[in-house]
């Protein structure tokens, strides 16, 4: 047996929790002396305070604890729960990363407003009409390369050969983490395809603003608007109705499969 202070020292609690447990019928000493009042506890009795401390964790109140500390939930159910909340812990952990990648993007855009226009040579050309396989939704941007996956392994499954990547940016009023994104691949002919696969055809732009830029797909880059701030300051407007095109030109680093290299293209004509 153990008074109340040792066993409250080897188990690491205080003794102000241990007399509540007791008072809530929650962990109730193996034995009270009638004549002292003094608690004492048993080894055994540890691990049934190391539950109840990892249900606590859990972020289950006593009354609840209590409950399930009288049913002898079996092990393995318990070991569900704590997988249950890992699941949750890492969902929070993932949502704070992509902010915080969001705040980094933000701050480097700032950082670099003026000095980064100058850095990039602004391309004025008519683009001729282009053949591709479009896979069109809704998505988060850091969820753009699991379309391009998508779109890759069906070609693959087509046995089928293509060109460049491409993005088409479409209009979106209310879209920061639900954008209308079209992942494409440029073709050389047609070939059949099942929904929610398409073979589309661009039509002629007979004057593109186009700039070539380095970027990576999992963060955004400011390149459109730079680009937009040359057509303003250059006397034209954006063309309505066009979505922004983006082709991937070539990977930036090898060993970085997120990192590229990619002409942006805005139609645009004479304000």
């Amino acid at each position: 047996m153990f008074k109340i202070s040792e066993f409250a020292k080897i188990s690491q609690v205080s003794v102000k929790t241990l007399r509540y447990y007791d008072q809530v019928h929650l962990l109730k000493p193996a034995h009270t002396d009638k004549f002292s009042g003094y608690r004492y506890y048993s080894a055994d009795q540890m691990f049934q305070l190391n539950r109840i401390l990892a249900y606590k964790e859990l972020g289950f109140s006593l009354d609840q604890i209590r409950q399930m500390m009288s049913e002898q939930i079996p092990l393995e159910q318990i070991r569900g729960m704590f997988r249950i909340k890992q699941s949750e812990i890492q969902s929070i952990l993932d949502k704070e990363q992509a902010r915080l990648n969001l705040i980094n993007d933000r701050l480097y855009a700032i950082e670099n407003e003026e000095k980064s226009l100058s850095s990039h040579d602004v391309i004025l050309k008519k683009v001729e009409p282009q053949l591709f396989l479009s896979y069109r939704q809704r998505t988060p941007f850091n969820k753009i390369p699991e379309l391009f996956q998508k779109l890759d392994d069906y070609m693959g499954r087509s046995g089928q050969s293509s060109l460049s990547r491409m993005v088409l940016w479409h209009g979106c009023e209310e879209c920061d983490d639900n954008m209308d994104v079209e992942a494409a691949r440029l073709l050389t002919h047609d070939l059949q395809t099942e929904p929610p696969f398409t073979v589309k055809r661009l039509p002629e732009i007979p004057l593109m603003a186009t700039l070539i830029h380095h970027c990576r797909t999992t963060c955004r880059c400011t390149a459109s608007v730079e680009l937009a701030i040359w057509i303003e300051r250059n006397g034209y407007r954006i063309k309505e109705n066009e979505p922004r095109r983006e082709i991937c030109v070539r990977r930036e680093n090898p060993k970085d499969p997120d990192s590229y290299v990619a002409e942006l293209q805005i139609a645009v004509e004479k304000a």
